[in-house]
């Protein structure tokens, strides 16, 4: 089932995002058009196959085109230490932005480091199409097919 994630409020005055944007964001103000982002959750079934990460925007249900979309995979690391991989891609006709990352979940986790789950972030800077967007997130989980179902995507320890 794909997660939803709709734009926020507009009393939102200051805002730390991944990949370092602080300050307000000109799509969260009033009077901005209410956007949605959907992700569905990504299971792996070869850990070393190229992993896609995508998200679907839409405004009233419409899709929304030509739209910069972040895309960032979660990955946990000793002691809980988060970090993320970033990549950005552009909606297509039907709102769908989306990446394919070549050796998969495998070349995402370094040592002793595991792929969790990706978000997907649109924060409009600019009008498009003439249109006030606002600004929205969702995020979903990564998980990797064992021999018993799916489940958490296996650390690798370098051995």
């Amino acid at each position: 089932m794909p997660a939803t994630g709709r734009r926020r409020g507009s009393t939102l005055l200051a805002l730390a995002l991944a990949g370092g944007l602080v300050g307000p964001l000109g799509g969260c103000s009033g009077g901005c058009a209410d956007t949605a982002l959907q992700v569905s959750p990504v299971e792996v079934d070869d850990v070393t196959a190229p992993l896609t990460v995508s998200a679907r925007l839409t405004r009233d249900g419409k899709p929304v085109a030509g739209a910069t979309v972040k895309l960032a995979v979660m990955v946990v690391g000793p002691n809980n230490a988060h970090s993320e991989a970033l990549f950005h891609a552009t909606t297509d006709a039907d709102g769908r932005a989306s990446v394919t990352r070549p050796g998969g979940v495998a070349r995402l986790s370094p040592i002793n480091h595991q792929v969790t789950r990706y978000s997907a972030y649109f924060q409009p800077m600019n009008k498009i199409d003439g249109v006030h967007y606002c600004w929205s997130s969702v995020s979903a989980a990564i998980t990797c097919r064992t021999g018993t179902g799916s489940g958490p995507c296996p650390v690798p320890t370098g051995t």
